[in-house]
């Protein structure tokens, strides 16, 4: 993988954006602050729509389940399918549904736990958090990727891992 230090946050997302148009180029940016001009968006909540309706449909099934099919009781002569006794319970295990999905979803999109990414070996790397703005690009064609980086006046450009 190559790694490239920028100046400034323009030069970075030029960089990465000529090198996105490459084939077969995986490329990832890093800085101190979140970037201004990429409209960033996540799966994260719909994983976590979808974990919580599943949360409170599998509570509101199992609920109706007992009280009907497995366990019927008639206390105080109420139906046995009394659905409004069942709302509260059935919001807890959709929030929990939710909760669940969100935290599972984001180490998933994170690729959590990672302890070690070769990247972090990289000199450039150490800047980052002190303002710096940094392309990681992953290719068999590191010559074409050495001359589009060039062409965009990095600080510093080194070969990382194998």
């Amino acid at each position: 993988m190559i790694v490239a230090a920028f100046a400034t946050e323009s030069a970075m997302h030029d960089a990465a954006a000529e090198l996105r148009r490459v084939p077969g180029c995986a490329v990832e940016t890093y800085g101190a602050t979140q970037p201004q001009e990429e409209g960033a968006w996540s799966i994260l909540p719909l994983v976590m729509l979808g974990g919580g309706m599943m949360g409170g449909l599998g509570g509101f099934g199992m609920q109706a389940y007992a009280t009907t099919i497995s366990y019927p009781l008639d206390i105080g002569g109420r139906p046995d399918f009394s659905w409004p006794s069942y709302i509260p319970a059935t919001f807890e295990l959709a929030v929990l549904g939710a909760v669940l999905a969100g935290i599972f979803g984001y180490f998933i999109t994170m690729r959590l736990p990672r302890l070690y990414d070769p990247v972090d070996d990289a000199v450039a790397m150490r800047d980052v958090m002190a303002g710096g703005h940094v392309v990681v690009a992953c290719t068999g064609d590191m010559s074409g990727v050495r001359e589009i980086l060039a062409r965009h006046d990095p600080l510093s450009i080194e070969v990382v891992g194998s």
